[in-house]
């Protein structure tokens, strides 16, 4: 957190959160390109954009931007485990990283993945990575590992 403070990071997602926040409260959806690749290949930074709503309740395998315990700024994270008020979230393509939030620090739940003009958030892909998540420590450790080499290569390629 102290590198986020440094430069400034933390203030600048706070502040945008919170211009989501209101929006969002107003009854409107919100859209915005994810960044990063902590949720590649569900989320392609610099070609998707992601449509973020507000849902009255959060379970596991939903895509939720929150402000997370210890997290520079803000994630775009699915839910790996929900109860108690709490929330614990993990990128797709993350190993072992986990931040934890509050329920009531979810803003809201992708309802739409724009690619290419079209809405892919109900695609086979999609549903396979969500299914991902779900797969055993050692056995997602695994594909997660086989994904990132992929990344790794496209993002070389670019």
């Amino acid at each position: 957190m102290a590198d986020c403070q440094k430069n400034g990071e933390a203030a600048k997602a706070a502040e945008w959160f919170g211009r989501v926040r209101d929006i969002l409260a107003a009854g409107s959806s919100a859209e915005f390109e994810p960044k990063g690749y902590s949720m590649w290949p569900a989320l392609r930074p610099g070609s998707d954009t992601v449509r973020l709503s507000p849902a009255p309740a959060y379970r596991r395998g939903d895509i939720v931007l929150a402000l997370c315990d210890g997290a520079c700024g803000v994630v775009l994270h699915r839910i790996a485990a929900v109860g108690g008020g709490r929330a614990t979230l993990m990128g797709d393509s993350n190993l072992y990283q986990t931040e934890m939030c509050r329920t009531a620090d979810i803003l809201g739940r992708v309802t739409a993945v724009i690619r290419r003009g079209r809405d892919v958030s109900a695609s086979p892909a999609m549903r396979l990575q969500a299914l991902i998540q779900r797969l055993p420590a050692p056995l997602r450790r695994t594909v997660v590992r086989i994904i990132n080499l992929r990344m790794n290569a496209i993002r070389r390629e670019q």
